[in-house]
């Protein structure tokens, strides 16, 4: 398994607050897969980061494909990248 992380921004849209449910039930369901391993906004809540386990980079990108965030057209300016990890976990 290899190690993704998703950056994004967020558009100004009222449906960032009405699909935030969705979002987190969606975090919640990969996070019981074991294919989340962390996620939340950043401080100044410009956007967030969501670190990913997947096979390869195509497997990644179908996870964040069925977020409601995604779908929705609540993110922007995502950035999905495969981490190495050097040290940790």
């Amino acid at each position: 398994m290899s190690h993704f992380i998703l950056t994004y921004g967020y558009n100004d849209t009222p449906e960032r607050a009405e699909r935030r449910p969705e979002h987190l039930e969606h975090l919640a369901k990969l996070q019981a897969e074991g294919s989340l391993l962390l996620a939340g906004p950043l401080a100044d809540l410009s956007g967030g980061v969501i670190v990913l386990t997947a096979a390869d980079a195509e497997a990644a990108q179908a996870l964040v494909e069925r977020d409601p965030y995604t779908r929705h057209g609540v993110t922007r300016d995502r950035q999905l990248k495969e981490w190495k990890i050097t040290v940790g976990l």
